[in-house]
């Protein structure tokens, strides 16, 4: 009896020996998949992020190889030299498959829109000890990352049409940004500076044409553009539209020197706010149906929001008193003006120096029309638009943080 007992006893002991060796392996196994993935995606250096672009790699579960070039020639053989340093190489016992695409989502994480991802899979046969004795001689541990590549523009304004003016500034009219500008258009005037007066003044950054700039005289644009460069791609390209339900307000029409506070919803009609008035906004998203208006001498407030404007036009007058700022965490971090991108309408935010918006403003599809903040009171803003107008002063210290682009940028593991 004590005998049965003493083998029980050690193979008991033998099990957890053997378990406990193989947890350790796994997150070493772990760790070396997070390293490889991440360093392969800090090694991306495209900013077009198309495969067979600029040595962007794109390729199915690869096994990574026992010879991997020093220095590496792709982003992918940085990853496999991350996992071989971290003491996974291919040999008879293990396997190193490292993949790579574009497709969207990343595979293993449903839901999280990715512009580029890249896969790491480990896995190792351990050998076992006591547990052999049971039949068990082999006990297979495996481990996976993904990460992905996010757009991380330093720039804060970006006209996306790919001809004719993409960005134009006239009149007496002075632009000052602490962060750069990018105009995809490949016509010679993509951007445009009508009359003596307008400028733009861009510090510590500089300003990217596809095509040529158009001005009176080269003082108006300073630094001088670089120009013939690459279509930059949309920073927001994917971020997720919210959902849609049914109305939760038949919408908001508030005249006089009347105050009303709302809430998050689905406004299927108008939000309208005429001078004097005032209507604050509680943290959330607003889907708008038919768009939204401040009349000059209007007053909206609200923090933590997201205005998703689904179909109608933005509309904001000179003289409106305007404090928005957007959510500070979930998908739409730093998202406070989103409109569709089936949407053309213009939308027009021309507040100016009692206009303070602070996150991006997004409509990737319709001409943005802009003046705001002031020179006491620079903004962190982003500025999407197919075409962007600036029709009035304009400042912006530098471009906000999103889930998709601007500080929170680059690599990122997902899985």
């Amino acid at each position: 009896m004590f005998t049965l007992s003493l083998f029980l006893m050690i193979g008991v002991l033998g099990l957890v020996v053997d378990i406990g060796w193989a947890y350790y392996r796994h997150q070493a196994a772990q760790a070396a998949a997070d390293a490889a993935v991440l360093a392969a995606a800090t090694a991306t250096t495209s900013s077009s992020l198309t495969c067979g672009s600029n040595g962007l790699v794109c390729q199915d579960p690869t096994t990574c190889g026992t010879s991997i070039p020093n220095p590496p020639t792709t982003n992918l053989q940085v990853g496999c030299l991350y996992a071989q340093a971290n003491g996974f190489s291919p040999n008879s016992g293990t396997t190193v498959l490292i993949s790579a695409n574009t497709t969207s989502p990343a595979p293993g994480a449903p839901g999280i829109q990715v512009p580029y991802w890249i896969t790491v899979s480990i896995n190792e046969q351990e050998n076992q000890g006591f547990s052999s004795v049971f039949g068990q001689p082999v006990l297979n541990v495996g481990a996976h990352a993904t990460a992905s590549v996010f757009p991380a523009p330093g720039d804060c304004v970006y006209a996306l049409a790919g001809s004719g003016v993409g960005l134009s500034v006239n009149g007496n009219v002075a632009v000052q940004t602490a962060c750069g500008i990018y105009v995809d258009s490949s016509a010679s005037n993509a951007l445009t500076a009508s009359g003596g007066n307008a400028t733009i003044t861009v510090t510590g950054a500089q300003i990217d044409i596809v095509g040529g700039a158009s001005t009176q005289n080269s003082s108006q644009l300073s630094p001088s553009p670089t120009t013939n460069m690459a279509v930059a791609a949309d920073p927001l390209a994917f971020l997720p539209t919210p959902t849609v339900g049914s109305c939760t307000s038949s919408g908001v029409n508030l005249t006089g020197h009347n105050t009303q506070t709302i809430s998050q919803g689905v406004y299927c009609g108008s939000i309208s706010v005429g001078g004097g008035a005032t209507l604050n906004l509680n943290p959330g998203t607003y889907v708008l149906k038919n768009g939204f208006s401040v009349a000059g001498g209007g007053t909206v407030n609200g923090s933590g929001v997201t205005l998703y404007n689904l179909s109608g036009s933005i509309s904001v007058s000179g003289g409106a008193n305007i404090s928005l700022s957007g959510p500070v965490s979930g998908t739409y971090t730093g998202i406070t003006i989103f409109q569709d991108r089936s949407n053309t309408s213009t939308v027009k935010i021309v507040g100016g120096g009692t206009q303070f918006i602070s996150g991006a403003v997004y409509a990737p599809d319709a001409e943005l029309d802009y003046t705001g903040g002031s020179a006491s009171t620079a903004l962190t803003t982003l500025l999407i638009g197919n075409t962007v107008v600036f029709v009035g002063n304009s400042y912006i210290t530098a471009t906000p943080k999103t889930e998709y682009s601007g500080g929170l940028g680059g690599p990122t593991l997902i899985q």
